[in-house]
């Protein structure tokens, strides 16, 4: 006698055959896999979509603080850029806080999404944000290997230029005092000496004596640089005559070094500055 196996759900009323059951064991199974994924999904949006407001929050409130060191940076380097035109040189101060460990501490791709999703016109404000970033995370190792390498060249023809002082002191009384000189040069170099120490451009005085250096610029134009052109006629006679020329000239081209370093350096920190004033801007703008 053949029987016929039949399974109910709940109740009797709902009986299926072997067929129908193995039909709703697979609809059912694909029913809570669609749903355990549907679930899953929601889930992960969520996360993402947190993960994505965290980095955007946190992006966000560091910002205030970095705009601050960009600005703090932008008025020391002015002032050093003045200081370098006065001649009296600052030491220049760039803030610690200027780094790029706010990109080091976010998920790039989670901020970005949030930018997209939720204000994508900020979009190139934040890409031109991470060209930046390279810059200014960089620029204290920059600043202080520009800085390191200006000082030692200008230092080397500092050392030269401050020879000046020999022709005032040293080389002028070898020259006076020697027996065997021409009076005439002798006169002349007396004179050059006694003008330098008269002219209050290029002196500090106290009461009618030369003090300190006011003026490198109209020391080397008034007294420098004719001394090495006037003294010309006494040369062939007088190998001291011929040393105050070479002295006079070396001074002469230090200065003019000098010059160049300094206006080098200024040049490329006003750049710097502008660099500095754009990236401001464009943090202002997130």
């Amino acid at each position: 006698m053949n029987t016929t196996n039949t399974y109910y759900v709940f109740c009797k009323n709902w009986d299926f055959n072997l067929d129908q059951w193995t039909i709703f064991i697979g609809i059912s199974t694909i029913i809570i896999g669609l749903g355990g994924f549907s679930i899953a999904f929601i889930l992960y949006s969520k996360q993402r979509r947190d993960a994505a407001q965290d980095a955007f929050d946190f992006f966000i409130n560091s910002l205030p603080n970095l705009n601050q060191a960009v600005k703090d940076t932008i008025e020391n380097l002015q002032d050093f850029v003045d200081s370098l035109q006065s001649g009296d040189f600052k030491n220049p101060v760039i803030p610690t806080s200027l780094n790029n460990n706010i990109i080091d501490k976010i998920n790039l791709v989670d901020l970005k999404r949030h930018i997209v999703e939720n204000d994508a016109a900020k979009i190139p404000a934040f890409e031109q944000f991470l060209i930046d970033s390279d810059f200014f995370g960089t620029y204290q190792n920059y600043f202080t290997n520009e800085l390191n390498f200006f000082r030692q060249r200008y230092l080397d023809k500092e050392q030269i230029y401050s020879t000046w002082q020999l022709l005032r002191s040293n080389v002028f009384f070898s020259s006076i005092t020697d027996e065997h000189e021409d009076e005439h040069y002798k006169d002349f170099y007396s004179n050059w000496v006694n003008e330098l120490h008269q002219d209050r451009e290029v002196f500090n005085f106290v009461g009618d004596q030369p003090t300190s250096l006011k003026s490198r610029k109209l020391l080397v134009e008034n007294h420098i640089r004719p001394l090495a052109q006037n003294i010309f006629p006494f040369i062939k006679k007088s190998e001291k005559a011929n040393n105050v020329n070479l002295l006079a000239n070396q001074v002469s081209s230090a200065y003019l070094d000098m010059d160049s370093i300094t206006s080098t350096l200024i040049e490329v920190f006003n750049k710097d500055i502008r660099k500095f004033t754009d990236v401001s801007s464009n943090i202002e703008n997130l």
